[in-house]
């Protein structure tokens, strides 16, 4: 069987005919997403090309512990810039780890670039840590 020339290969799906490093924008969204979770109390840092790693500093663990830092991630989720739907629009999209350790990171669209508050709300509510008392 053979494989149409124009037909997507395994892997390609997220690539955009205009790459980021062509489409600015991504950068001062990215900017704008920072500003806008470290109003939240969380802290952020462009993580790669057309990321950010979002961190909740009050679920790191203490420095004094050693197995803490070695055994605990903390709470973070990175979010990515790619482009969605048939107009290629960009938008943010949630990174998930694959089913297994070789797999690529799946991605899950979370809203258009531009929607910054929209987005920092929500990465304020998965790092998001609360208090439960015994009742």
């Amino acid at each position: 069987m053979s494989v149409p020339p124009d037909a997507p290969r395994r892997g390609t799906a997220d690539r955009n005919p205009h790459p980021l490093d062509t489409r600015p924008e991504w950068r001062d969204a990215a900017q704008a997403l920072i500003a806008a979770l470290d109003k939240r109390g969380l802290t952020a840092t462009p993580w790669g090309h057309g990321a950010v790693l979002a961190r909740n500093p009050n679920g790191e663990p203490a420095t004094d512990n050693l197995l803490g830092q070695v055994m605990s991630p903390g709470l973070r989720q990175e979010v990515r810039c790619r482009p969605h739907g048939p107009d290629r629009e960009l938008w943010w999209h949630w990174v998930w780890a694959g089913p297994t350790r070789k797999s690529e990171p799946e991605l899950e669209p979370l809203c258009l670039l531009w929607e910054t508050e929209f987005a920092a709300d929500r990465l304020a509510r998965v790092l998001a840590l609360t208090e439960t008392g015994d009742q």
